[in-house]
């Protein structure tokens, strides 16, 4: 095992510990229907809870970045083995959407010991 994969099993370990659940977080990906392009049908609404996740605002140094605004949250959550991260997806925060504007998981390459999004308020 390397250090990074020690890492994550190490974060998924803490983060998904009863004692610091904060609420409810669903990574939440929604796809298009499959019919004809003119007509393609009712979209789907795939949610997975991200147990062990946690929310909190923003850093300064993103906002002074340019990379999010003083509204935006920064959510931390345990690596889940079923899901590949695409930008155009979202995450709920119990029960409110909120859209995923950065990846900031760390690092950047490589095994990631957790994944770090900024989210953004609204769909």
């Amino acid at each position: 095992m390397t250090f990074y994969q020690e890492m994550q099993s190490l974060a998924n370990d803490l983060l998904s510990d009863p004692d610091f659940k904060q609420g409810v977080i669903e990574y939440v990906r929604i796809v298009p229907g499959s019919g004809p392009i003119d007509n393609p049908g009712p979209s789907t609404i795939m949610k997975t809870e991200l147990p062990g996740g946690v929310a909190k605002g923003v850093s300064f140094k993103y906002v002074k970045d340019g990379l999010a605004l003083s509204t935006d949250l920064t959510v931390t959550v345990p690596i889940h083995p079923d899901i590949t991260v695409d930008m155009r997806d979202f995450i709920d925060i119990d029960g409110t959407r909120f859209k995923i504007v950065q990846d900031i998981s760390s690092p950047a390459a490589g095994t990631r010991v957790v994944w770090k999004f900024i989210v953004r308020k609204g769909s």
